[in-house]
């Protein structure tokens, strides 16, 4: 990818041609159908967090075939996010509020990617807490449409360590 191949029809859109996005698309234009679908994928990812509901979550990743690395910490399989990971921030979280936005996504073929920001709130052994920061998706096209396969987040580490949960 090319410095200014940021998003599929926003090549150099705005005079940002070399320039890394300054933020959520929706903030300074609609999103292109393939964004509109990436933005949906994630969109079903964070429904599910806010629902907690692992089925949901079925429906957003590629369960035989999803992998995870939250702020250094990896989930190699979807076996060991669900049950090691997810279920237990199920259990630790109530009142969950979880946004995200897409800066930059591409479909090509059966793959494509996310760049997005995400945040996420909600309350843990009573006290209100929340995470903002940027991930990385890889998204796949299955039978049952498109999917995430691999997931990537950061948050500045100071907001980690007062989250109470894993």
């Amino acid at each position: 990818m090319t410095a200014g191949a940021w998003a599929a029809g926003d090549h150099g859109h705005g005079g940002t041609q070399g320039k890394a996005p300054s933020g959520p698309i929706i903030d300074s234009r609609e999103l292109t159908p393939d964004e509109a679908v990436v933005q949906s994928v994630l969109d079903k990812y964070a429904l599910a967090m806010e629902q907690k509901s692992v089925e949901l979550m079925e429906q957003a990743v590629i369960p035989g075939d999803f992998s995870t690395i939250e702020s250094g910490y990896p989930n190699w399989t979807w076996e060991d996010f669900r049950d090691n990971h997810l279920l237990v921030e199920m259990d630790t979280f109530t009142d969950v509020s979880y946004d995200i936005k897409l800066i930059a996504g591409e479909l090509q073929d059966s793959l494509g990617f996310a760049i997005y920001t995400y945040t996420a709130s909600g309350k843990a052994q009573g006290n209100q807490v929340s995470i903002s920061g940027l991930g990385t998706a890889i998204l796949e096209e299955t039978d049952a449409g498109w999917r995430i396969h691999h997931l990537h987040t950061s948050a500045p580490r100071s907001q980690l360590e007062g989250m109470g949960g894993s």
